[in-house]
């Protein structure tokens, strides 16, 4: 409320002073003055009488341009902006100029009416839940239990934020990515290739049946995977926004690491190829090395034996060549500068290097991250539009961790055994579709 501010400012009050002589709480005055709640008639006149002015001087009914005066679910998107922000998520250019709530105990308060923290909102809180239910298309059942929605919400907006910071570039191995609308078995059907086509004389002789080619199959299931986070009456009441908002960052990022982990096992544990039951990377399937790169005239001579290899990998049934070139070199951070030596030019080197630049002119297409930690093992990886790698399965293709309140939203009290209690789920699994186009140097230590 800019007006009570101006007032207070102009008697030179602080606020505890005014605090002291109303009787109303310092951080509601705080929340009242920022137009995050609206004082309730009984504040109006305590405020008014502390400053030694009339309501309507400071109160007016009419054309106050604060957010006391707004209403509906524009009220309820500022509230909910304010703490985005106070989470360090951007809620938009909209609410740029919007501030955010200083603490959680203040989004709190502001959001619910409830400035003592009993856990039930009061009417004005109520009344305002039913924005927040409208807002997020929610049954207005559930407005009395508004806090914990809101707060989940910036919660989950912090946790997707963290959940996309960290880079171990999963995504260069999946070729495909499925909508599963259920837990059943999932099938990868890999169809093999058509020889070349005949010579047709309709004069003489009719067209030929095509001969179908041989299928190869895999079977997977979804994997689950989730938390349970509590946060408890006496989180807010210590206003412990700094826990929270660690905790909430970390399992995105646990997240993020948990599903990276969970493709890239495929190529470091070499899982078995379930289309012939045999290992991954394999002599059978000719994707198999056992040399470490070096940076030096030896170290071009492996990568040239290992792109060869993955040149020559033949159709299935055909056996016609696939002349696959790799997108992505793979190595871990003990072979980084080797990798990044044998992408570049050697400009002093007789012959200089035939590899300068397959990477990527700035070495993007070179990919390290933490998951690699045999110093040695090091790959390559196909373009997942030439040739099948990995296939994503998503429930409800659902491919960011979902966050939602775990509580009775219609019990009536927020703090049901003094916690609130918020679920992070994530439901996936990937597959090996093929094996041509990934190669692989395990490396004896």
């Amino acid at each position: 409320m800019k007006k009570l501010r101006e007032v207070r400012l102009l008697k030179d009050l602080r606020q505890y002073e005014v605090s002291n002589v109303s009787g109303i709480s310092q951080p509601r005055i705080s929340l009242i003055e920022n137009g995050l709640v609206q004082a309730t008639k009984n504040e109006e006149e305590k405020l008014a009488q502390a400053l030694g002015y009339g309501v309507e001087e400071i109160f007016p009914s009419k054309g106050d341009n604060t957010m006391r005066t707004e209403t509906g679910v524009g009220k309820a998107e500022r509230l909910q902006a304010a703490l985005d922000k106070l989470f360090g998520v951007d809620p938009g250019e909209r609410f740029q100029h919007d501030p955010p709530f200083r603490s959680l105990r203040a989004a709190y308060t502001a959001v619910t009416g409830d400035v003592e923290l009993r856990g039930v909102p009061s009417a004005e809180g109520i009344g305002l839940g039913e924005d927040f239910m409208q807002l997020m298309r929610l049954p207005a059942a559930y407005s009395s239990n508004s806090f914990s929605f809101v707060l989940g919400n910036s919660m989950y907006r912090r946790l997707i934020k963290e959940y996309k910071i960290p880079n171990y570039s999963e995504e260069a191995l999946i070729s495909y990515y499925r909508n599963a609308e259920n837990f059943k078995t999932l099938e990868i059907i890999q169809v093999g290739y058509l020889g070349d086509v005949p010579d047709v004389t309709p004069e003489t002789l009719d067209y030929q049946e095509l001969t179908m080619p041989t299928d190869v199959e895999a079977t997977y299931a979804l994997n689950q995977k989730g938390w349970i986070l509590t946060v408890t009456r006496r989180v807010l009441l210590n206003d412990d926004l700094k826990g929270i908002v660690q905790l909430v960052s970390k399992m995105g990022r646990a997240h993020r690491r948990t599903h990276a982990r969970r493709a890239w096992a495929k190529i470091i544990d070499n899982a078995d190829f379930k289309g012939d039951s045999t290992a991954l990377f394999h002599g059978d399937h000719a994707n198999l090395g056992a040399t470490i790169l070096t940076n030096d005239a030896t170290g071009v001579g492996v990568l040239t034996a290992a792109l060869r290899a993955m040149y020559a990998q033949t159709e299935q049934d055909s056996g016609e060549g696939l002349a696959l070139e790799p997108k992505y070199l793979w190595v871990p951070r003990a072979l980084l500068e080797i990798g990044k030596g044998l992408n570049s030019a050697w400009p002093l080197t007789a012959g200089g290097n035939p590899h300068a630049g397959r990477f990527g002119a700035n070495h993007e297409r070179i990919i390290c991250n933490p998951l690699f930690t045999d110093p040695s093992d090091w790959g390559l990886i196909a373009d997942g539009e030439e040739v099948e790698l990995l296939e994503a399965a998503y429930l409800n293709n659902q491919r960011e961790p979902e966050f939602f309140l775990a509580d009775d939203p219609t019990a009536g009290q927020m703090f049901v055994a003094d916690k609130i209690q918020y679920k992070s789920r994530h439901e996936y699994e990937f597959e090996i579709a093929d094996y041509r186009g990934l190669w692989k140097a395990v490396v004896a230590d």
